[in-house]
């Protein structure tokens, strides 16, 4: 042995690939934890954010700022009004017959269907 110069140390195949393995997966779980962490603190977040998301007087309480705001929004005009309503009406007699004939209230030549009895 020479005092004067330190021994060589080197790590068998199997050691080398268990270091490795130690590293990659002490780096796969910080990145996971930093990932999930990251993930919670979106969620909480936006849960935040939405209220309907709650249940209760937290969800009840914003239904009813929302009805104030909109029962005091000014009105829109009376043109658009109009315009909205005609829309409507020509929509309702254009699919009119669709929703007839799935009522069986306009299929000519069709016996009606038993309506069932619930005993109400």
């Amino acid at each position: 042995m020479n005092q004067g110069q330190p021994e060589e140390y080197s790590l068998s195949p199997l050691q080398t690939f268990f270091a490795k393995v130690a590293i990659v997966t002490g780096a796969l779980l910080t990145t996971l934890y930093f990932a999930s962490s990251l993930a919670v603190s979106f969620v909480t977040t936006q849960s935040e954010q939405l209220k309907a998301l709650k249940g209760g007087a937290a969800f009840w309480g914003a239904m009813e700022q929302k009805l104030y705001t909109l029962a005091d929004a000014p009105d829109i005009a009376p043109e658009k009004k109009q315009k909205i309503i005609d829309a409507i009406h020509r929509l309702s007699l254009k699919y009119k017959p669709y929703f007839d004939a799935l009522n069986d209230d306009g299929a000519p030549g069709k016996p009606e269907r038993a309506k069932p009895d619930h005993g109400f």
